[in-house]
């Protein structure tokens, strides 16, 4: 009864120094780069392995020349939020947010130009193929562009509701979704979109669209779900409880999502099981992305960004 009660007492006693459930076991160490910003931070991307920008609120943009090790940063001319940010090759890339906000650079993010959008509506989902862009947004509007963003037409996604995330597994197959519980599916590149069923209650925060059968998406208190056949069925996924903001897969196929919490979670057995991979000190982390050597990068609120040198380490040799 003793060795009972004192088992008790350590087990006690380590929760309150970590502040955590004692299930919660990190696996891995992301490293915070210090830098001057502040701002919220909501999106990353590299142009190569050592160029990459994030974007966050008040237009703040940042920049690194030397793989996520250091920053600088710059304001664009409006100042309004960005949310999203991608690269098409090494010098081009776009970002867009709030109130018709859409950049775009050619020098891998040393400058920024903004290119008008058909309205000033606020655009906070974004997906990329090849040279097409679209953007979801206010009142359930949705644009496309087949030309790096150059020229817009307007979709009908048949809803009224904030359109906060959409993703696109090629050029016909995507998926778009509101925090309102709102799921649309097109198989014509966004001309038309379909309501999907899902058998949850819990607000969608985010998709990520692999094929044109396989999709991801997240949100509230652990929500982690899969199709396999176009949407027709969503399976739940067992994940670690946390509110999840951004889903992204490395180029191993393993899948990742940050949230609140400064949560990363990485999924394990072929992605059939979410666990914690670390807590970083941020409150919310809202976006990751991964480099051609293995590293990955994290941004959130307050300015954070974390760096991890090693996705994907190599195991340990027998005998060392």
């Amino acid at each position: 009864m003793q060795t009972m009660t004192r088992l008790t007492l350590i087990a006690f006693t380590l929760l309150l120094i970590t502040g955590m459930p004692l299930r919660a076991q990190p696996l891995g160490s992301w490293e915070r780069v210090v830098h001057r910003t502040e701002f919220t931070l909501w999106d990353v991307a590299f142009a190569d392995s050592l160029r990459g920008s994030i974007v966050g609120d008040y237009g703040v943009i940042m920049r690194t020349t030397a793989g996520g090790n250091s920053w600088t940063q710059q304001l664009s001319s409006d100042q309004f939020a960005f949310r999203n940010i991608h690269y098409f090759d090494d010098s081009t890339g776009v970002a867009a947010g709030f109130r018709g906000t859409f950049h775009r650079t050619t020098d891998a993010g040393a400058s920024w130009t903004r290119i008008p959008l058909p309205d000033d509506r606020t655009y906070p989902g974004m997906a990329v193929v090849g040279g097409t862009v679209w953007l979801s947004g206010e009142e359930g509007r949705i644009l496309k562009s087949t030309d790096r963003g150059s020229t817009w037409t307007t979709l009908e996604s048949g809803v009224d509701v904030m359109l906060g995330s959409i993703s696109f597994a090629d050029a016909h197959h995507g998926w778009c979704a509101s925090v309102q519980r709102t799921l649309l599916h097109t198989s014509d590149g966004g001309t038309t979109w379909k309501e999907q069923p899902l058998d949850s209650f819990l607000p969608v925060s985010t998709v990520c669209a692999r094929t044109p059968q396989e999709c991801w998406l997240a949100g509230y208190h652990g929500l982690l779900m899969r199709t396999t056949d176009g949407g027709a069925n969503w399976q739940r996924i067992p994940a670690y409880d946390t509110d999840y903001v951004r889903l992204a897969f490395d180029a191993t196929g393993r899948g990742w999502a940050v949230g609140k919490r400064g949560a990363v979670v990485r999924g394990e057995q072929n992605n059939t099981q979410w666990k914690l991979h670390d807590l970083t000190a941020a409150k919310t982390l809202h976006g990751i992305t991964f480099l051609p050597n293995d590293r990955a990068v994290a941004v959130g609120e307050f300015g954070a960004v974390y760096l991890l040198d090693a996705v994907n380490p190599a195991p340990p040799v027998p005998g060392k």
